[in-house]
């Protein structure tokens, strides 16, 4: 979804932006303006308290001081705030001009510095072998060749660098649901066989070019399960039906002799 420039979207839309961000709906009783820093709060701590409490530790956001950290994908930049809050020298990247227009608000309106590039993530305007954290955040899913943004990352990371990348998983709780409760269909129940998601060895190979793969799945919610499976602790269930895969892997160090060779 691009956003209109400086940010003058009608309630219906922010509250839109305000629900995928934060994973819930803008409170009734206090709602501060769209894109003022007490909004931009507000989701910042709505986002860490309540599904995506796993982010902090899976996405890394502390250990990354004085490196640079390449950042692409949807959102509003709440996650990249944090490596900046962190130390971390952030770079990101964006297609839509509006889109990155309200990151860059949300940097600016806690004074935190960064670069913002408008660009296409197949293409990035960045030299070879100067990142050391690259991070994606669904974005996979949206463009017409996946390959070709793994490759960007892969150019413009130094060897040894990580990339960490978050994508819609297939075998989430629905494709579950689905298929140990088949006779769901009969009562008018969506289907989750499927999806759009990937898998974990389509994602390693997808990321093929790096080495030291590590898969993990997290984000559920207990609404989201059959009340037979909800006395099971949340973040086992988010382990085995997870809505999002996340995959870490590194840039192998031979890359380097590699490209001098060539």
């Amino acid at each position: 979804m691009e956003l209109p420039a400086g940010g003058d979207l009608p309630a219906e839309a922010t509250h839109r932006l305000f629900h995928r961000e934060a994973f819930r709906k803008p409170p009734r009783e206090f709602a501060p303006e769209a894109f003022s820093p007490d909004w931009f709060a507000m989701v910042e701590d709505d986002r860490y308290r309540r599904q995506g409490y796993w982010l902090p530790r899976s996405l890394e956001f502390t250990k990354h001081a004085g490196e640079t950290v390449l950042t692409l994908g949807e959102g509003l930049g709440t996650d990249w705030v944090q490596y900046a809050k962190n130390g971390a020298e952030v770079i990101t990247v964006c297609p839509s001009h509006e889109q990155l227009g309200v990151i860059r608000a949300n940097f600016e309106q806690r004074g935190l510095p960064a670069k913002f590039l408008h660009s296409s993530p197949d293409s990035l305007p960045i030299v070879d072998d100067s990142v050391d954290v690259a991070c994606l955040f669904g974005l996979i899913g949206d463009v017409d060749d996946p390959a070709g943004v793994v490759a960007e990352m892969y150019r413009v990371l130094r060897p040894g660098g990580k990339v960490i990348a978050v994508v819609a998983a297939q075998y989430n709780a629905e494709f579950w649901k689905h298929s140990c409760f088949p006779w769901r269909k009969w009562f008018g129940k969506p289907s989750g066989a499927g999806g759009p998601g990937h898998t974990g060895a389509g994602l390693k190979g997808l990321f093929g070019g790096f080495v030291e793969h590590k898969l993990s799945k997290r984000h559920l919610r207990r609404g989201e399960l059959p009340p037979v499976w909800r006395w099971v602790p949340l973040p086992l269930l988010e382990r085995a039906m997870g809505n999002l895969l996340i995959l870490k892997a590194f840039k192998p160090l031979t890359a380097a002799a590699a490209r001098k060779a060539a």
